[in-house]
């Protein structure tokens, strides 16, 4: 009898990965939601980078709830700051994390679903070149 062998591959937040590489961002340290923004912020966010569910943003969140996790964290390092006021902001979480001074910012991406399932079949193919 043979032995098998099973692979597991997780694709941290697709779609949110797939927009912060097309933008030449670090998919790991940016913070970025793929949402359609052009709707109330009621909409529900597609996907959301691991650096920001760092920050407490669940998985699958609607809109208006990233907004107020985002506020909360901005107020919580304005006190921080003795309330001093920001110097600049940042959606990267290597710089939040160097610099208190920065308010957290993150990119709203509006949802690319053709172009995901093109990614998607790409990556199957490279997974079949190397595993069948």
């Amino acid at each position: 009898m043979s032995n098998k062998s099973y692979i597991a591959i997780d694709l941290k937040s697709f779609y949110a990965s797939v927009e912060c590489i097309e933008r030449g961002l670090d998919p790991l340290t940016t913070n970025l939601v793929v949402a359609d923004n052009s709707r109330t912020e009621k909409t529900i966010c597609l996907a959301v980078t691991s650096s920001l569910k760092s920050y407490g943003v669940s998985g699958r969140p609607r809109l208006f709830e990233v907004i107020q996790q985002v506020d909360k964290i901005n107020a919580s390092r304005l006190f921080q700051l003795k309330n001093k006021e920001f110097t600049g902001n940042s959606y990267d979480k290597k710089d939040l994390d160097k610099n208190l001074n920065l308010k957290v910012d993150y990119i709203v991406a509006p949802p690319r679903m053709a172009f995901y399932m093109k990614y998607s079949a790409e990556i199957y193919n490279i997974y079949l070149k190397y595993v069948s």
